[in-house]
């Protein structure tokens, strides 16, 4: 499909006149980004520390390389414009965000640890919490210092769905740049962001069981549903990804390496070391 073919989809599956707008902006707004933004040139060596800017975007790939190749071919999009299985959040794509500058091995600490939920002696109040990788030995002694008569843990969804030191099912993940004035426009339009879009004209881009769950949630964000997420309209162009993270199965085989390199021949590859280690 073209973007005529998206334009035209939207003007008769969208009812809501505003939501509707909204989702033509961005469409109008990813076809800009195609047609103007220009890969960075950097002087990035191997064995360098990769460092991350506050608001780089990532998002993990659903079966690996194959996954990869199809993100390269036609980008990033929405599954409501390729009959792909619908989700909790329409016509968006998922990925995660950064609040800070971060070097990529310090992220990767952060993420590989656990979401803990504490309760005080009297369950009058409760606070959250993320535990870094590196600090899930002190758990225990946190909890007994604290008095906390309850407390309940998952992973953090980034360890779940991204290569992480706690699992290896995922081998890919996808770095973005998303410091650069075309691509600003498209991260605007996070459904999950109360400022960017309002109650009334987000509701089509939600599933119907969790909507008025979903209003609540998004207002009163803790370390479970977090700011660390973001849930864009429409979908993001390959042309924006600036780095691919591997596990350490892809990163041992050279041919998965040389393939990623043949798909999107400006990337930098990095490890779970956060290094990079083909540029």
């Amino acid at each position: 499909m073209d973007k005529n073919e998206y334009l035209k989809l939207t003007r008769a599956n969208i009812h809501n006149k505003d939501s509707k707008q909204l989702l033509i902006n961005q469409i109008n707004n990813f076809y800009e980004v195609v047609e103007k933004y220009k890969n960075k040139q950097h002087n990035y060596k191997v064995w360098d520390l990769v460092k991350l800017k506050k608001w780089t975007l990532l998002h993990w790939t659903y079966k690996n390389i194959e996954w990869l190749k199809l993100i390269a071919k036609i980008w990033l999009i929405t599954g409501q414009f390729e009959s792909w299985r619908s989700l909790k959040y329409l016509y968006t794509v998922g990925v995660r965000n950064l609040k800070k500058n971060y070097l990529l091995k310090d992220y990767i600490n952060f993420y590989s640890g656990w979401t803990i939920k504490y309760w005080n002696m009297n369950f009058s109040e409760y606070k959250t919490q993320v535990i870094p990788f590196d600090k899930m030995n002190n758990i225990i002694d946190n909890i007994k210092k604290n008095r906390n008569i309850r407390w309940y843990m998952e992973q953090t969804k980034e360890a779940r769905f991204m290569p992480s030191l706690v699992q290896d099912e995922v081998q890919i993940w996808i770095i973005f740049d998303w410091n650069n004035l075309q691509s600003k426009k498209l991260v605007k339009m996070d459904i999950l962001n109360s400022n960017a879009i309002n109650d009334k004209d987000v509701k089509p881009f939600v599933n119907h069981g969790i909507y008025k769950e979903f209003l609540n949630e998004r207002k009163n964000k803790d370390d479970f549903f977090t700011d660390r997420e973001s849930a864009i309209l429409f979908w993001l162009p390959a042309n924006l990804i600036e780095w691919i993270l591997v596990w350490r199965v892809y990163e041992k085989n050279k041919k998965i390496l040389k393939n990623i390199k043949e798909l999107l021949p400006n990337v930098y590859i990095c490890n779970l070391d956060g290094k990079i280690i083909l540029a």
